[in-house]
């Protein structure tokens, strides 16, 4: 996928709902992006565009830290608690190694595109079977094409879509049943499953070769196997990845964008509740805040609360947008609000 600015207006018009606007009707992201960004004063845009290296590097020895924490109590008391317990946790540390790649994505992360690139590749990006170049390529034309037949996540038709929008079935009206649809297709689950191991498999197996000898030490060896490796923390990673952290990864997408309609950023992204222990594991780093990633992408996670605090007061458009404060709640909830309520074809 190519990782060029090229403009909404290329991609080729099909059969659309009728609140997903053609080329010529709808504005560019780029052009979205240039107006938002006029509403806020430069010195606030200086101050929230700043990386906050430490403050990552943190975060990221926390979300490894967990998961290495929960193999080694499986290890030392191995039993079905402490297995299913550390499925969770390395879950909760996919999600959090997730968002920071995506955020080393952006380059946001470091100053230098170079740290960004040699963080990406080498702590994080093959833990998740990607490179900061297969990354890049597929998170660029997101946000380039969003909502438009090229968005490679919610594009109509796209065959890296989720199952609703390759196929344009907009009839589930609640987030459980379009997630019951989503999560069960098999196409999106080997696309996750493999990651980008058929376009960097040197690169990813070479990494996690390297990873299961740096560990093995840590693990009682095989016997017959001369050299200690790691084999139950990469069983117990991948399970998770493939289980627990691929239905958070869908469920993540749907309430990101689906079911809203796509002709603008303001409309097609939502603000997730923050704070919550159930925030914390779904969107960790602060990725609620996904509708302002979408309008500033810039602005590394580390700052996205204390200016989405800031427009919250001073940009009504930013206030009125789709904000949810609560998980439950009618249709002020974020679980429990009707969705597709104009999309049909």
């Amino acid at each position: 996928m190519s990782t060029t600015l090229t403009l909404l207006e290329s991609f080729k018009t099909t059969s659309l709902p009728k609140d997903v606007l053609s080329p010529a009707d709808r504005q560019t992201v780029f052009a979205q992006i240039r107006h938002f960004r006029q509403k806020l004063p430069r010195e606030i845009l200086e101050k929230h565009e700043k990386p906050l290296s430490w403050l990552s590097m943190r975060q990221l020895i926390m979300d490894w830290g967990v998961a290495f924490a929960s193999w080694q109590l499986h290890l030392h008391i191995s039993n079905v608690f402490t297995f299913v317990l550390a499925l969770f946790c390395m879950a909760y540390s996919q999600r959090g190694i997730s968002n920071l790649t995506h955020d080393c994505s952006h380059f946001n992360l470091f100053s230098s595109k170079r740290w960004n690139y040699f963080v990406g590749d080498f702590l994080m990006c093959p833990s998740l079977m990607a490179t900061m170049r297969s990354q890049r390529e597929a998170h660029v034309a997101h946000h380039n094409y969003l909502g438009s037949e090229q968005d490679p996540d919610h594009g109509l038709g796209n065959k890296t879509s989720l199952k609703h929008y390759r196929n344009k079935n907009f009839t589930h009206k609640s987030i459980w049943a379009l997630f019951l649809y989503d999560v069960l297709d098999a196409k999106l689950f080997l696309q996750h499953a493999a990651g980008s191991l058929n376009d960097h498999a040197l690169h990813i197996v070479v990494w996690w070769a390297a990873f299961a000898l740096l560990l093995g030490p840590l693990e009682r060896p095989i016997i017959g196997i001369p050299l200690p490796i790691a084999w139950r923390f990469c069983a117990m990673w991948h399970l998770s990845r493939c289980t627990i952290m691929y239905g958070v990864y869908i469920f993540r997408e749907i309430l990101d964008h689906s079911g809203l309609p796509s002709d603008t950023i303001l409309s097609f992204t939502r603000t997730s509740p923050y704070g919550t222990a159930l925030q914390k594991f779904l969107q960790p780093h602060d990725d609620n805040y996904h509708l302002l990633h979408h309008l500033l992408p810039k602005v590394p996670m580390g700052h996205l609360h204390s200016l989405h605090s800031y427009l919250v007061k001073h940009v009504p458009e930013y206030e009125r947008a789709n904000r949810y404060e609560v998980y439950f709640g009618g249709e002020h909830g974020l679980l429990t609000q009707e969705l597709h309520r104009e999309m049909v074809l």
